[in-house]
């Protein structure tokens, strides 16, 4: 009897696990289809690129300057007095902006705009908003989502450009200024060392890009799933940044290894 329930459950969650990619796929080519009224919802579009850009510059700032400095920290310590300083510095440069600076500060911003959009979506949804824009002709995807997915895929990288010059410059004031571990020249010589500039598109816009977009189409899925009142909006910005987190993780390591 434990069985065949242990069972049941285990294929339960199997089809809900499936269900929902499947769902977030469909949401995914329903906006995909509003793209063409862009100019018609050119309103939420642009209020959206705001909350995604201005909202999270403060955030953004402070992370990128403590991943600069904690990256260079840890490069000082573990470096070694038989490899040249500039090749430590070239280490620190590549890991801060291909890897550090960009998953680390889409984590943190899944759990703001994720969280925000599944709640701001989900409260439209249990007090009968949604249903309200559908009366009136309006397309809850167009109106809703398709603004929050592109100023995702546009405005994270905008981000993490800013995000990885702050963590560039950190590293360069504490490196030089503070420990006086290494000099201005030396410095440079590092950042110019085996220099790649796919390396710096992937970093700065690829992975932003993608990530934003998990972001904002996660948040926006789960917000238009929301049923059971204000616990359910609780549940759903919970889904929104548990799931938008490990996307990251996962696409994290498919994206090096297809690209890099």
């Amino acid at each position: 009897m434990l069985d065949r329930e242990y069972f049941e459950n285990l294929g339960e969650k199997g089809i809900n696990f499936f269900t929902t990619i499947y769902e977030i796929f469909i949401l995914f080519i329903e906006s995909l289809a509003a793209i063409p009224k862009i100019w018609f919802y050119r309103r939420q579009l642009v209020e959206q690129l705001y909350n995604f850009s201005a909202k999270t510059l403060p955030i953004a700032a402070i992370i990128s300057i403590f991943v600069g400095l904690g990256s260079t920290v840890q490069g000082t310590y573990q470096s070694s007095g038989l490899i040249p300083r500039y090749v430590t510095v070239n280490v620190i440069f590549k890991s801060t902006v291909i890897e550090l600076s960009p998953v680390i500060l889409a984590l943190v911003l899944a759990g703001k705009l994720g969280a925000s959009l599944a709640a701001e979506i989900g409260s439209m949804r249990i007090s009968e908003q949604i249903e309200a824009l559908e009366t009136m002709s309006l397309d809850p995807v167009g109106f809703l989502v398709m603004p929050r997915v592109i100023a995702g895929l546009v405005m994270l990288p905008v981000i993490t450009i800013f995000a990885n010059f702050l963590a560039i410059f950190s590293s360069f004031f504490v490196s030089t200024a503070i420990s006086q571990w290494v000099t201005a020249h030396e410095f440079v010589n590092g950042l110019k060392m085996d220099y790649k500039s796919f390396e710096i598109i992937f970093g700065c816009i690829i992975k932003p890009a993608v990530y934003g977009f998990f972001i904002s189409l996660i948040g926006s899925y789960f917000g238009l799933k929301t049923k059971g009142g204000a616990k359910g909006v609780g549940e759903s910005s919970t889904l929104a940044v548990v799931v938008s987190a490990i996307m990251i993780v996962i696409f994290d390591y498919y994206l090096g290894e297809l690209l890099l």
